[in-house]
């Protein structure tokens, strides 16, 4: 009976608590409403590195190869779970906000409208019906009908920084690359340090005795080498004002993607970065030519599309087929490493069990435990908690509902990018390219997580198409506006 009493205690004020955050996010969001986002992604920021910090974390080999282990204590853990639930809190208390804040005052702040631009309003509800058909049809229809609380709050943290971004009074792609640099920056710090907790050893490198692999406060090295490919393309593309700036953050983000060793990471930001110089290149040629800006614009996003399509399938193309090429490498390069490439690391085995696993359940899929410990190890495929290509995990996770429900929220992410490549001066399309490239081998939207880098890296794709590229209210007069607004802010000239 005195549990029950004490449990009805806790829930009633859990309840006022909420109440509370909800009063104070709305006066919040009336006195200061364009600084909301900034606050709610700083905040993913010191919750994903805090919570690798607090887990102690220990990176090591042992008898039985690389093994991941925690030595933080019960204290340091419910410290992690604070900053959990203080992000969710904060992100619930921020889209209720939105609904008791008056449309007048959202009309007032809306930094879209105040540029004679269209809310993105198409391309939020795509990709909030895609986390739909991910995470929450599955649970119902799915094979399996799995249960987590990372199904549910998600939501609500993406769908604050999309609603509040609108709001934002500072160039939201500054506050994100604000937030990769730091993150980007804590890591090398924290592998100098604390190297246990950032540094992977033994690691097989494609180069003879590199075998330091660098997981900084990211929860993986590829979700490192993610974050920092996005810093590097974003700075690319989006300059800092101050040379000496610029040069600090392309050589941070530089080390930091050689060391995660994330191959897949590396070659999309190579091809970003030649289709951002590629893209200038032609640019001035066609000015020097006096091609029409329409045509011209037209003309580059076909030929950088083509050129990165053909670069990726040559790269893959590369990686997985049986050529001699890989046979001559492995006398310069790691033999091992080399060899795991005609399969991708192992991925060819992990893409056909995903394969199989999307037919026995096509419409709906096997739900997000398919990828859990217990089947892995039934595969033998104890390292694959994911599918390793994002079309592939979301076809075994939520079937041809949650593929369909993708590749809806790809076509507007598509055309946000189109359209934004004027201005952006190719800076859009080499971030798609890149997101393209990091899908085919990896998993780059990963809905049910915010922590540990990875939701970094996917905000920084997804705000910079829609920032840049909104459509105008008179598409002719929305150039002008644009590059008021933002050309002293990227340094372009």
């Amino acid at each position: 009976m005195l549990t029950v009493i004490v449990l009805l205690i806790v829930a009633f004020v859990f309840a006022l608590c909420c109440v509370a955050a909800v009063i104070a996010a709305v006066g919040v969001a009336s006195n200061w409403p364009g600084r909301l986002f900034s606050y709610l992604i700083w905040m993913i920021v010191v919750a994903s590195a805090g919570t690798i910090i607090l887990s102690e974390r220990v990176l090591r080999i042992e008898q039985q190869g690389f093994v991941v282990t925690s030595e933080g204590e019960m204290g340091g853990t419910i410290l992690a779970k604070l900053l959990l639930a203080a992000v969710i809190g904060v992100s619930v208390a921020l889209c209720a906000a939105w609904v008791f804040t008056s449309s007048k005052k959202r009309a007032q702040n809306d930094r879209f409208k105040r540029r004679k631009l269209y809310s993105p309003n198409d391309i939020v509800i795509a990709f909030m019906v895609f986390y739909v058909a991910f995470s929450i049809l599955p649970l119902v229809f799915g094979d399996s009908h799995y249960f987590h609380v990372s199904l549910i709050y998600p939501f609500f943290v993406f769908l604050a920084l999309f609603l509040w971004v609108r709001m934002s009074s500072s160039d939201p792609i500054i506050v994100v690359k604000q937030c990769l640099a730091v993150m980007v920056l804590g890591s090398l710090v924290a592998a100098v340090v604390a190297p246990s907790l950032a540094i992977q050893p033994g690691y097989t490198s494609l180069i003879p005795g590199f075998t330091a692999r660098l997981w900084g406060l990211a929860g993986h090295a590829n979700s490192m080498g993610s974050v920092a490919c996005a810093l590097l393309i974003l700075e690319a593309a989006e300059p800092s004002a101050r040379a000496w700036v610029k040069g600090c953050i392309l050589a941070v983000a530089a080390l930091a993607l050689i060391l995660s060793q994330s191959k897949t990471s590396i070659m999309a930001a190579f091809i970003g970065l030649c289709i951002i110089l590629g893209w200038r290149l032609l640019s001035n040629v066609g000015a020097k030519a006096r091609i029409s800006h329409t045509n011209q614009s037209h003309a580059l996003s076909i030929l950088i599309v083509a050129f990165s399509a053909s670069l990726a399938i040559g790269g893959i193309w590369l990686m997985f087929s049986d050529t001699s090429l890989l046979t001559s490498l492995e006398h310069q390069l790691e033999g091992r490493a080399v060899g795991h490439l005609e399969t991708g690391s192992g991925r060819t085995y992990i893409w056909d069990r995903a394969i199989q696993g999307g037919m026995e359940s096509p419409l709906f899929g096997q739900g997000l435990d398919f990828w859990h410990l217990e089947n892995r190890l039934r595969w033998g495929l104890t390292g694959a908690v994911n599918a390793h290509n994002l079309f592939l995990q979301v076809f075994s996770v939520s079937g041809f509902i949650g593929l369909a429900a993708l590749l809806v929220f790809l076509y507007f992410f598509l055309r946000y990018s189109i359209r934004a490549a004027k201005v952006t001066r190719g800076g859009s399309i080499a971030m798609f390219t890149v997101f393209l490239i990091r899908s085919m081998a990896e998993v780059a939207i990963t809905p049910n997580s915010i922590l540990g880098g990875e939701s970094l890296a996917i905000m920084a794709y997804f705000i910079y198409a829609i920032d840049r590229g909104a459509k105008g209210f008179q598409e002719t007069r929305a150039e002008p506006t644009w590059r008021n607004g933002f050309v002293k802010t990227a340094g372009i000239r």
